[in-house]
């Protein structure tokens, strides 16, 4: 109890407290620090109606899972995305959009579910599942 009301009292007065009384914090994971940008898309392709696989001027490479199917999304050559922030250097995030023109529908809006940095082990399971589909 004396320990807390210490550290309380140093923090109040602008005391800098030493890494060890801190508390504990677990870093990030890795869907946590992915940040793909609106402004730094680099290419995309799309795996299915659901899912994209988008490269940034980095060419790190993110997995953008959809909420729904977005329809002919494989066979588009240009997609757009929609920040609710609209800034180059914003985060993409859930409930951000993929926009898609289709002709006579007009334009769609696919909502995104997840964005996460896409591993290469991420990339070699798809890959096998993609195998094992065609065969």
């Amino acid at each position: 109890m004396k320990a807390i009301l210490v550290l309380t009292a140093a923090l109040a007065v602008g005391i800098v407290v030493p890494a060890f009384a801190q508390p504990a914090q677990a870093p990030p994971s890795a869907a946590q620090s992915a940040c793909l940008r609106f402004g730094e898309i680099y290419d995309w392709k799309a795996q299915d109606n659901r899912t994209l696989i988008v490269e940034d001027n980095l060419h790190k490479k993110f997995k953008v899972a959809l909420v729904g199917p977005c329809p002919s999304l494989t066979f588009k050559e240009r997609v757009g995305f929609q920040s609710r922030d609209a800034m180059r250097l914003t985060c993409m995030r859930p409930g951000d959009n993929v926009i898609v023109r289709n002709m006579g529908s007009g334009t769609q809006r696919c909502p995104i579910r997840s964005v996460a940095a896409y591993t290469s082990a991420m990339q070699r399971a798809d890959e096998a599942a993609a195998a094992a589909k065609n065969q």
